[in-house]
């Protein structure tokens, strides 16, 4: 694909960068359809193109598994059945074909896997050919369209969904076919709901209007990529109809209470849907009033609801300020929530260019979303306490549909690109091939992370070239031998010329956090950026998790020299006391505990806790996060 084109599929936020195999006649159509467009703002890191860059360790051994083990595998039937014989059994059941669209061809251009592109083609031909002749793309029965029955409402939310997919899959391989359909529902959203329809987008939806407001975010991206400003004008025209009596308010609320849990219902996952619509429709207009709810509304989450493995909510809502909910009880951490969370970090840190929400991308990934996900790959939790079992699915549902795309999304956030250079966000063994002033740089990373801190950074360039080299210090870390701010970039302006190597060495603390909330009294450790848990599976015998206690603080850990966890790491051993008897222990009895990473707890079944007992004999308390 042509550089004009690249860049129109930039500009649309898709990512792509070089669409292969296309033939002479296909450029030319995406040139006539691709007008010359440009954001009123520029974002200040652009995403690397998931095709350009390969994972390895931890982080690559996840994506590919969720490329091949849960997208590959997904039942075609399932996904498109409500739409080849409609009605769906259920009332979102659209949903499912737009998210799978959208986190599989993402997959399919980070892994390159074809057969995953084979099935690409054959769900989306499937998809379009059940669109209806006005455009109608839902999963309700004729004369049922936009109705507000029970168990109805979802018709735009599944539209949507469908819109993100097929604008996705389009964009990256090239199918006309794709763009046209996007094209024709959208035009019958505008047609329904927009200023001259007979609809109230507001009352034809769920969750005070936030559920079908969210279609927000597809038609933007369709805007940018077509280039007709009628999308654009239904965006913004959306956030109008958002602060109507009958409106989710969400941008009057959130400018001016900055309130998550006060917003509309305090539904999460469809707020959090709707605020990254906000974050395109700012970069399309330059307009800050569409910034500012999406800035305090993750200021407030950040303060008052994320838990300290990256993700919040509780029986999918907001909760009163700083309750942090953790238990299964207390249905936390919809999988939902914790991939629109992604989204939204990733929106931010686009647009600002600060490592601060790199860092709540770094937790949530390498904690909730991993933790989420069955370790080999195959299954989802809908929600994940950080206590008891984890709830592994493989049915459809909106969470294991959910999941997938935060993993797909990876590849693009690891590495960046900004004005002046090349910005690494994630420190994993791998490569990424970088387009710096025209040329292609070749970053390649070699480290244990974040089993160990170091991280060998080797540049190659086609020609000496002056250029920035941006690396994200965690908030918790620095740089030894370097002066550093902790939660800020560290960066190196230099000409490169051929290969240079730059070894930096992170440190990775061990902290120990209190709890608040509903864990108040507790205690967690936190390694790096992992949050640790205790497993029955590694402490038999323990079968009360919260009998434990940590009896040096911070606990002083070493690797087992025996055993692994679920995903080949470590498991580490810690001293400690007994609170209360258990089977093969007595109160006050000192034993070895043994934690490993949140992400892999429980993988066999067996109950795990992150939150500890504490030990009036243990040492002084470092603050945690």
């Amino acid at each position: 694909m042509d550089e004009k084109i690249s860049r129109r599929l930039v500009l649309a936020g898709l990512t792509a960068t070089a669409v292969p195999a296309l033939m002479p006649v296909q450029i030319k159509a995406f040139q006539q359809t691709l007008a010359p467009q440009t954001n009123k703002v520029s974002d200040r890191f652009s995403p690397a193109d998931p095709g350009a860059v390969q994972l390895q360790g931890f982080l690559g051994d996840r994506c590919q598994k969720n490329a091949r083990v849960r997208l590959l595998a997904r039942n075609e039937n399932e996904l498109l059945g409500g739409f080849q014989q409609r009605p769906g059994k259920q009332a979102w059941v659209g949903e499912h074909a737009g998210k799978w669209l959208h986190a599989a061809t993402l997959a399919w251009r980070y892994t390159k896997d074809a057969e995953l592109k084979a099935k690409l083609d054959r769900v989306a031909a499937a998809l379009i050919a059940t669109q209806q002749p006005d455009g109608y793309l839902g999963t309700y029965a004729d004369g049922q369209h936009w109705a507000m029955g029970k168990e109805q409402g979802w018709d735009v939310w599944v539209h949507k969904y469908n819109l993100i997919g097929l604008v996705t899959y389009a964009a990256h391989s090239g199918n006309l076919t794709a763009l046209e359909a996007a094209k024709k529902a959208a035009d019958l959203l505008l047609k329904t709901f927009g200023k001259e329809g007979a609809l109230d987008i507001n009352e034809r939806s769920t969750h005070a209007g936030m559920a079908s407001g969210s279609v927000m975010e597809p038609m933007v991206l369709l805007y940018r990529t077509t280039n007709d400003e009628r999308y654009l004008e239904f965006a913004r025209f959306l956030a109008e109809k958002w602060e109507e009596p009958n409106g989710p308010k969400i941008i009057s609320t959130l400018t001016n209470q900055k309130s998550v849990q006060q917003t509309a219902n305090a539904k999460a996952y469809e707020m959090l849907s709707c605020l990254v619509g906000l974050c395109e429709l700012y970069r399309a207009t330059g307009d800050a009033k569409y910034l500012t709810p999406a800035v305090n509304a993750w200021q407030d989450i950040v303060t008052n609801q994320l838990l300290i493995t990256g993700s919040g909510s509780s029986k999918e809502h907001w909760t009163a300020p700083r309750q942090f909910p953790s238990s299964a009880q207390s249905d936390v951490a919809e999988t939902c929530v914790t991939v629109s969370w992604i989204q939204l970090n990733q929106q931010l840190l686009r647009l600002t260019g600060q490592a601060r929400y790199g860092d709540e991308l770094e937790k949530t990934i390498y904690n909730h979303l991993a933790a989420a996900q069955r370790p080999d790959g195959g299954a989802w939790a809908y929600f994940t306490a950080l206590d008891g079992k984890k709830p592994y699915k493989t049915e459809q549902n909106c969470c294991t549909s959910s999941g997938p795309r935060g993993w797909a999304m990876l590849p693009a956030l690891a590495y960046m690109t900004s004005e002046d250079g090349v910005v690494i966000n994630f420190f994993t063994s791998g490569t990424a091939a970088l387009k710096v002033g025209g040329e292609t740089v070749v970053v390649r990373q070699q480290t244990a992370y974040p089993v160990d801190g170091r991280v060998a950074i080797t540049v190659t360039v086609p020609k000496p070239m002056k250029f920035a080299l941006r690396v994200r210090v965690p908030l918790w870390s620095a740089i030894a031998g370097y002066k550093t701010k902790p939660g800020d970039y560290w960066v190196l302006r230099q000409t490169w010329s051929r290969t240079q190597t730059i070894t930096l060495d992170f440190s990775i603390p061990i902290r120990v956090v209190p709890g608040e909330g509903g864990s108040a009294g507790k205690l967690a450790v936190v390694r790096g950026p992992q949050v640790l848990a205790v497993d029955e599976q590694y402490n038999p015998g323990l079968n009360l998790i919260s009998a434990a206690a940590i009896s040096i603080r911070p606990p002083q850990l070493k690797s087992s020299v025996s055993q692994r966890d679920a995903d080949g790491g470590p498991v580490y051993e810690t001293p400690a006391v007994l609170m209360q008897d258990t089977e093969m222990f007595k109160t006050g009895e000192r034993i070895t505990l043994r934690l490993v990473p949140f992400a892999s707890a429980g993988a066999s079944g067996r109950e795990f806790g992150v939150w500890l007992s504490q030990s009036r004999a243990s040492g002084s308390s470092e603050d945690g996060q």
